[in-house]
């Protein structure tokens, strides 16, 4: 004889994600000194606008999750952006059965493994949710850091083209506008 059996069926699921995205360029500095040189002048612009060297590496973390890593050696700028989020979900599950008492246990487990299904399908959205809003930031920050790094190179330029300059000779006049051009005179 069989008889209805009513099947619930709750289940949970607690994740730490984390999300990562990253961009990378290089600076294209003129060899104007021997690269040495280039690099200290590199690293000494770099930290006054707030980056910490460690070896070859220069880097600031920022608002936001964001990192920017600048690879004194070969010039390559890394920056990343990261982000963290705690999902705790739940889900039900209800059935009604008219079947007798054997098959009411294989359908509560397929019922178990039809609410963790629903939950991974869940968390992997709220990753994806996470992923776009990491890549967002990043793209909004990379305007602000491409502007930055250029102000860099120019400044850096400029102070290897003053160097180089007094290497040759007197230098008599130096002039410098604010759109980033540069005249010296020099006498040899």
């Amino acid at each position: 004889m069989s008889r209805a059996y009513r099947i619930s069926v709750k289940e949970s699921l607690s994740r730490h994600v984390q999300v990562e995205d990253g961009v990378s360029s290089s600076l294209e500095l003129l060899p104007i000194l021997e690269k040495e040189r280039m690099r200290e002048l590199l690293a000494a612009e770099l930290a006054q606008r707030g980056f910490e060297r460690e070896g070859n590496t220069a880097s600031r973390k920022e608002g936001g999750g964001i990192t920017v890593e600048i690879n004194l050696e070969s010039g390559e700028v890394t920056v990343t952006a990261e982000g963290h989020r705690s999902v705790n979900l739940e889900t039900e599950r209800n059935a009604v059965v008219e079947e007798d008492r054997d098959n009411v246990q294989a359908r509560e487990l397929h019922l178990r493994e039809v609410a963790k299904q629903a939950l991974e399908r869940e968390a992997a959205a709220e990753q994806e949710t996470l992923r776009r809003e990491v890549t967002e930031r990043l793209e909004g920050h990379l305007r602000d850091v491409r502007e930055e790094l250029d102000g860099v190179v120019n400044r850096v330029t400029g102070t290897a083209l003053k160097q180089r300059a007094a290497e040759l000779g007197q230098v008599e006049e130096v002039h410098e506008e604010p759109n980033g051009n540069l005249t010296i005179k020099v006498r040899v």
